[in-house]
């Protein structure tokens, strides 16, 4: 019989510990993400010339922000 329990505590903790991994990335993954949305993103590129003006402004519609 205690050794059941023993068991149990031990899956238990287990369980817990893969839980409280899976959480903690969960949590990263979305914390870590850089803040700027696509728009930002595609002002820069159009700064920098690799996009056009027109490019940028068409997406700049497409996200409902024109």
């Amino acid at each position: 019989m205690p050794t059941e329990m023993i068991i149990r505590l031990i899956l238990a903790a287990i369980l817990f510990v893969v839980i409280v991994i899976i959480l903690v990335r969960f949590r990263r993954g979305k914390s870590n993400t850089d803040a700027r949305d696509s728009l930002e993103i595609m002002k820069e590129r159009y700064e920098k010339g690799e996009i056009t003006k027109e490019d940028y402004e068409e997406q700049k519609r497409r996200r409902g922000k024109a």
